[in-house]
């Protein structure tokens, strides 16, 4: 039997202990190291960019940094980036982070494999709302949003309303695909991004993704690629180190494994409490481009001559100096570190 390039990560079932149950415990994580910074648009990453290419959350890993999100993300979002989005915003930060880990893992993690793109040298990932990226009698994988895509599946005679716009519906939404080749063998992984809360069905695992996927990808091998926090996927107690999957994770592979799809249980680098930060920091900024009343849970330092406020980025939010002679506080122009 062919050996899939992401054995290391598939769980394993055994017994620890001579007169306990057996376990089922992944061995390893994805090994990749990052860490998220937080940039204002005054700070001095942003000097040469426009206002729309400006970084707000950048990602580091190794010596490679990558923009996470950018002003033109929050402006051009289908939902605004304030308080009444929350979850949203915490699910879309997760995803961007996921996907960017996920990336750079592939990229490094076989000499013998290699990603591959989907598209050709001319494809436009900003007008690329609706595009197809492959598609059957039965079903369409199309971008929805670049880089999320969406199946449909058909649901009527084309033109006529049924249950979806011109007799197609909408299955399955996908946080992240991936195109692999390891062996002279084509990989497809698909990444779901989850905080906290597992809330998937192995029913729509398989009716609504793979399923679809197998016939539009004849020929593949797939991968299922949950990226999650570590209480949401372990068994939290004395034994941690076993790395024991929790029942929900357990059935998701249990459901996937006898139909030859590999599960990969990844976790974020990132606390919930960072998350949060996170999130916080780009309502923040959100509403500071628009104009817009802002609330700052950063430092703030205070003399007898200046008041600065610090919002999470590199440099200070606002600065105010106090006149000498008249003792009124104005505002000064922000200078970067050197």
């Amino acid at each position: 039997m062919e050996q899939s390039p992401f054995s290391e990560f598939i769980p394993v079932r055994w017994q620890p202990y001579e007169d306990g149950e057996p376990i089922y415990s992944v061995k390893r994580n994805h090994g990749v190291r990052g860490a998220f910074k937080l940039h204002n648009v005054n700070d001095a990453i942003n000097d040469r960019r426009t206002s729309l290419d400006k970084i707000l959350l950048e990602y580091c890993i190794g010596d490679c940094s990558y923009p996470v999100v950018t002003a033109s993300d929050l402006l051009g979002s289908p939902y605004p980036w304030d308080a009444a989005a929350q979850g949203n915003i915490l699910g879309e930060v997760a995803e961007r982070i996921a996907r960017r880990i996920t990336k750079y893992f592939l990229k490094h993690w076989s000499k013998s494999g290699r990603m591959v793109g989907l598209f050709d040298q001319g494809f436009d990932p900003k007008r690329s709302d609706d595009y197809i990226v492959a598609h059957t009698e039965e079903y369409v994988l199309k971008i929805r949003r670049y880089p999320n895509l969406i199946i449909l599946r058909q649901t009527g005679e084309t033109g006529e309303w049924v249950r979806g716009k011109f007799g197609y519906e909408n299955i399955k939404e996908l946080d992240g695909f991936f195109d692999y080749r390891y062996a002279g063998r084509r990989h497809i992984l698909v990444l779901e991004s989850k905080l906290e809360r597992i809330n998937v069905n192995c029913d729509d695992l398989i009716g609504n993704l793979f399923g679809p996927l197998s016939k539009l990808f004849p020929g593949a091998a797939f991968s299922y690629v949950l990226f999650t926090d570590r209480r949401s996927i372990l068994v939290r107690g004395s034994h941690e180190s076993l790395r024991q999957l929790k029942p929900l994770p357990i059935k998701i592979y249990e459901e996937l494994a006898p139909r030859g799809i590999d599960t990969l249980f990844f976790t974020f680098n990132e606390s919930r409490d960072d998350f949060e930060r996170i999130k916080d920091f780009l309502i923040t900024q959100y509403r500071s481009i628009c104009n817009l009343g802002v609330t700052l849970y950063g430092k703030t330092v205070v003399t007898d001559r200046e008041l600065i406020v610090f919002d999470g980025g590199e440099t200070p939010h606002i600065k105010l100096v106090k006149d000498a002679a008249t003792g009124l506080w104005r505002e000064v122009p922000l200078r970067h570190k050197s």
